[in-house]
């Protein structure tokens, strides 16, 4: 019945977004097009994720894999900018352990990486990707071994400029209410 609602909601969004390309990405399959995506980025990718957790103990890991094809794209020059949630009760301190973790691999403060976290006036629970200009991940799927494994997720990838501009100056709108870690 949850998948069945899920394919309604996205069926109506599809219906009224105008785009070239739209897919459906139910549970593995977003890993497969994200990793696709973020090897071939040439210019530019934004991620804004309300939980990323990557621990370094765990490196093979499908958070830290990714992890690792963002770390690669800003070796190659890729501008990435990255917002986070701020976990400001201190339940959860995964994107903490990941931002820490970027900065180890990374070293030097480099300036084409940036790192935030949200504003603590307001819990930033979107799950977004944005590659080059047009390529935009939306959905459910966190960046967590459970979500990219276990989970039953949905998310769609979008290929549209325009969605793509949306998405972007809303994430830069919640980047620029919070904290630069990086």
């Amino acid at each position: 019945m949850r998948k069945l609602k899920y394919l309604i909601f996205f069926t109506f969004i599809f219906s009224i977004l105008n785009a070239q390309n739209i897919k459906l990405l139910i549970n593995k399959d977003y890993l497969w097009y994200v990793t696709k995506y973020l090897n071939n980025a040439k210019h530019e990718i934004i991620i804004s994720s309300f939980m990323w957790c990557c621990d370094p103990r765990k490196y093979s890991s499908f958070p830290c894999k990714l992890l690792n094809k963002v770390v690669d794209a800003v070796k190659r020059g890729v501008n990435v900018t990255i917002v986070l949630e701020k976990d400001y009760r201190g339940d959860n301190r995964c994107n903490e352990i990941t931002a820490e973790y970027f900065k180890y691999l990374l070293g030097k403060k480099r300036n084409n990486f940036k790192i935030y976290y949200d504003s603590p006036l307001v819990r930033s629970h979107q799950k977004v990707i944005l590659i080059d200009g047009k390529y935009c991940f939306i959905g459910s799927h966190n960046l967590t071994q459970s979500a990219l494994k276990y989970n039953n997720e949905v998310s769609i990838f979008i290929e549209s400029k325009e969605i793509y501009e949306k998405l972007k100056k809303f994430i830069f709108s919640v980047e620029s209410h919070g904290e630069k870690i990086y």
